[in-house]
């Protein structure tokens, strides 16, 4: 369970969506909203204006503090709001204030179109996604969207047999004991063939064998629950590890999907490393990757 998120924000309502996330899903953890200053960004320069541009981010940057103060004020759960600007390099100045002020969870915002839009929540949120040394969650909807939600609503937990991904789970059980939580597993075939048309044929057994080692997985992942007193659905599905998450998630009504990203210590498996980030780009929902094992 999270005990101190930070939020950085850039004034635009994907940071504000992030922020929103945070005081709902984490109503006992202290947050933190964060501004930096990146004058190589500057959009509100004015011709003839006396004003230089570090100052103008910088009142720029404290009114949308102002805000984010105001609006977890106004938040059913009245919270309070810690806040830090900083100058320099965002992802750097979110790494360092994560180092700094022993946050143990990042939420970013971010959309499709960040990377030309807003570079802030585009490229400074993969940055955080690859080199945070936490757990992040990153929030592609809009405010209203996440204020829409009953969070934290349905969970979707893909499994591969890691102990990374079944420190996703135990994460997931402990940090929202209030939703329900599908364990996933993706199986991924050697060949693009149905079930029916490898009958017969050697292949037949290859299938049996990789269906046999996702109820292995799924077993597992059903003794992590029972272990903490949880209650579980399974479920497998055939594809590509990344698409099928995503596409299982979506054609299911899912709220968010909570999975293991890659460790400093651990070698990548099915669904951490590359994969992780593939979900995180490709997903309409709010996805969780998490750093280490139970």
């Amino acid at each position: 369970m999270p005990q101190h998120v930070l939020v950085p924000i850039d004034g635009s309502d994907y940071g504000f969506a992030a922020l929103e996330y945070s005081l709902t899903s984490f109503p006992d953890a202290s947050v933190t909203a964060l501004y930096v200053v990146d004058i190589t960004h500057d959009h509100t320069a004015t011709v003839g204006s006396t004003e230089s541009p570090t100052d103008r981010a910088e009142e720029h940057g404290e009114n949308v503090l102002d805000r984010a103060v105001d609006r977890a004020a106004d938040h059913e759960y009245d919270r309070e709001l810690q806040t830090f600007l900083r100058t320099g390099t965002p992802h750097a100045e979110i790494l360092s204030v994560v180092t700094e002020h022993d946050v143990d969870h990042v939420v970013l915002g971010s959309h499709s179109e960040t990377s030309l839009t807003h570079p802030f929540l585009g490229r400074v949120s993969e940055a955080i996604v690859r080199r945070a040394p936490v757990s992040t969650t990153v929030v592609p909807e809009p405010s209203a969207a996440v204020r829409e939600r009953d969070l934290p609503g349905k969970i979707l937990v893909p499994v591969d047999g890691s102990e990374q991904a079944e420190g996703a789970l135990a994460y997931a059980l402990e940090a929202f004991p209030n939703g329900t939580h599908t364990v996933l597993n993706v199986v991924s075939l050697p060949f693009d063939r149905s079930h029916e048309a490898v009958e017969g044929t050697y292949l037949e057994e290859i299938v049996e064998t990789l269906e046999g080692r996702a109820e292995e997985i799924l077993d597992s992942a059903k003794s992590v629950a029972d272990d903490s007193g949880s209650t579980i659905e399974t479920a497998t599905v055939a594809g590509k590890p990344a698409a099928g998450i995503v596409d299982f998630a979506e054609e299911n009504g899912y709220d968010q999907i909570v999975m293991g990203s890659h460790g400093r210590s651990l070698a990548a498996r099915l669904i951490t490393g590359s994969v992780a980030e593939q979900v995180v780009r490709r997903s309409p929902r709010t996805v969780t990757l998490v750093r280490g094992s139970p």
